[in-house]
């Protein structure tokens, strides 16, 4: 397997990140270690995780963090995983409420580091922004826990542009470490914006592609498959309004259409050409999270990172982007 190397870091991660929102939730504690052992059997290093994952359900807080703190416990291999996580996201329920904050980002990386059994995070995520707490609260705590050994590097997830290039210019004039990814929301889908449910999600366009390529800041990207859009759409399925309201549109249309005449030539699937598009991105280093519902799911994912797409074809669907429709 082919590691990726994260610029202005020693993080060498595989290509796909594996995503743990469903733990102990939609998944059970057993399955979601069972996923985790086999993910790293197959190669895989790269764990994402975030202290809000779970509080939705009925079961304990942060309990994707608890499951994931508890596999290492049980199995050890923590100087073997690249492990992520994110936190400042407003309590459940209240999102009008931002936590964003010197007390917000204390409490929740100490829980953090608690419930993951683990003494440092390798890469540490604000999980939203507060455009009302200056950027100098924000990135010195963030850099005091990384002096502190508690974070080996941070990183932003959903913030809007501006904001990750007024943070960066702060950490450049006092000497901080400053962000070294940024994780938002990108597919071979285009989005319609308008329509997306949570409007505080941060959506890669052509001008955040172009501060990326000009910086090099490392990304991840969530809901890199686009909830199946067009696996389920070549499978037949009838796609839920929550599904055709997002990703219905004309270029999404066009994309299917090419995606369906590179399948029909044997070599890869939908689901490997949702995956190589964001892993074939040669601007930047770019890796897609992803989420398995079960070991078929995961086996494909694998298939995928083995594979590379060729850069012509990457070319002929970079001319059928438009990446958002805003309105």
């Amino acid at each position: 397997m082919n590691y990726k190397k994260f610029n202005n870091t020693d993080l060498n991660v595989s290509p796909v990140c594996l995503g743990t929102v469903n733990y102990g939730t939609a998944m059970s504690e057993e399955d979601s270690k069972a996923q985790i052992s086999a993910f790293l059997d197959a190669g895989g290093n790269f764990l994402d995780t975030a202290h809000i994952y779970g509080d939705w359900g009925d079961g304990p807080k942060c309990v994707s963090e608890r499951i994931i703190g508890r596999w290492i416990k049980e199995n050890g291999h923590r100087d073997e995983i690249v492990l992520a996580t994110k936190g400042a996201h407003p309590d459940w329920g209240y999102m009008d409420i931002p936590r964003v904050n010197k007390k917000g980002i204390e409490k929740d990386l100490t829980e953090s580091l608690e419930y993951l059994n683990t003494d440092y995070i390798d890469l540490y995520f604000l999980h939203r922004d507060d455009p009302e707490t200056p950027v100098s609260e924000i990135m010195e705590c963030l850099d005091d826990a990384r002096k502190a050994g508690k974070i080996r590097y941070y990183g932003c997830s959903n913030w809007a542009l501006p904001r990750i290039k007024e943070a960066q210019a702060y950490c450049e004039a006092n000497g901080l470490q400053g962000f070294t990814c940024n994780q938002l929301m990108w597919s071979l889908a285009d989005i319609n914006f308008y329509n997306l449910e949570d409007k505080t999600f941060i959506l890669m366009d052509e001008e955040t592609r172009a501060y990326h390529a000009e910086t090099g800041m490392n990304v991840m990207a969530y809901m890199s498959i686009a909830k199946g859009y067009f696996v389920r759409r070549a499978a037949g399925e009838d796609l839920p309004a929550g599904v055709t309201d997002v990703y219905g549109n004309p270029s999404n249309d066009a994309i299917y259409e090419l995606s369906r005449q590179v399948v029909s030539e044997g070599k890869y699937t939908y689901m490997d050409l949702a995956y190589m598009y964001i892993m074939a991105e040669n601007l930047f280093p770019a890796v897609p999270i992803a989420s398995f519902d079960n070991e078929d799911h995961l086996s494909a994912c694998v298939a995928s990172m083995e594979k590379n797409i060729p850069e012509d074809i990457i070319a002929r669907f970079a001319e059928l982007k438009k990446y958002v429709y805003w309105k």
